[in-house]
This record gives structure tokens, C-alpha cells and sequence, in this order.
């Protein structure tokens, strides 16, 4: 599955994303390639920014269930290549 963010300046593989709330603003989803070094200034990308905390958790739940329902419903990522855009603040 691709992950693009709410900007769509990020479009990567979930597989190779670290995608957590921000610790300084829980209301951030920011994402990171595994291996980053951030003492060293590797990046962190913002997903998606959210007015509330409760939005930001939502929007990683949707994010998850995106994520599942490729397996559940037994669909091939090769047949049915699937994407998940951050939603903006206001479509949640």
C-alpha cells in the first residue's frame, strides 16, 4: 500500500514507513524510514495535521483499517494496488 500525506509532497510504501503521532504535538502524524538517524538531522515527514488529538488518533485507525482490509478481504496488493491519502482535518 502507498501512503501519500495530507500535502501529497510524501507518497512511500507503508512497509516502509514508522508512522506514530509527533511526540511534541499529538495532533501531528509524522512518518520516518526505518534506520533514520534524527540526531543526525535525517528527516522527519509530517502525514498529516489535525486540530485535535482525537482527529490525529482516528486518522491512524483509518490508516490501520486501510492497511487490513488488503489481507481480509484477500486482496492482492498486485491486482488491486491500494493508496492511502491522510485525510484533511476537516474530513474526519
Amino acid at each position: 500500500m502507498r501512503i501519500i500525506s495530507q500535502s501529497g509532497l510524501l507518497d512511500a510504501p507503508y512497509e516502509l514507513l514508522a508512522i506514530s503521532p509527533y511526540s511534541g504535538n499529538m495532533a501531528k502524524i509524522v512518518g520516518t524510514f526505518p534506520g533514520n538517524d534524527l540526531a543526525k538531522g535525517d528527516r522527519i515527514y509530517i502525514l498529516g495535521e489535525y486540530s485535535t488529538e482525537e482527529k490525529a488518533i482516528k486518522a491512524m485507525k483509518m490508516c490501520r483499517e486501510e492497511y487490513q482490509d488488503i489481507f481480509t478481504k484477500g486482496n492482492c496488493m498486485l491486482d488491486q494496488p491500494k493508496v492511502f491519502r491522510f485525510p484533511a482535518d476537516d474530513e474526519i
